[in-house]
């Protein structure tokens, strides 16, 4: 992709999410971080898209994101994925990057300290400063919930 190209595509995501038009941002969007995806603003940017989408809007798209190829279209989602496969220091590399861009991430903080303590809990025989493993856990589990019901 030219950069004329690349800067065609930010012009019309701009003029979308002025029009409200998330959708249809995200899907420009979407298109730059498939282009780019060592760009890690461009991939801030298809976070802040994503999260501003109504929730309906939100399922529509990830129906279509479903892919076979196992390819992740965010870092956000890759890292997610790498923690639920198990792999927290690959996903908390991810999350750094992030944070790196970003540093006023909030939701990436807290990510990466979730993460620290599941990757703690998982391999017990790494010295930990965590102590209790069972309160650990309980606490991430109080966390997961409290987020189920204000979503």
């Amino acid at each position: 992709m030219t950069p004329a190209e690349r800067s065609t595509l930010e012009h019309q995501i701009e003029r979308h999410v002025k029009r409200g038009e998330m959708g249809d941002a995200y899907a420009i969007a979407q298109k730059l971080a498939d282009a780019f995806p060592e760009d890690i603003a461009i991939a801030g940017r298809l976070v802040e898209l994503e999260n501003s989408m109504e929730p309906s809007e939100r399922r529509a798209f990830a129906a279509k994101r479903h892919e076979s190829t196992g390819a992740h279209k965010s870092p956000v989602s890759q890292a997610e994925a790498l923690a639920a496969s198990g792999k927290y220091a690959e996903a908390i590399t991810i999350y750094r990057q992030l944070l790196s861009a970003r540093p006023e991430w909030e939701l990436v903080k807290e990510r990466l300290a979730e993460l620290f303590q599941l990757a703690q809990v998982a391999n017990p025989l790494k010295p930990t400063g965590a102590g209790n493993r069972e309160g650990v856990l309980e606490h991430l589990l109080d966390r997961i919930n409290q987020r189920k019901r204000t979503s």
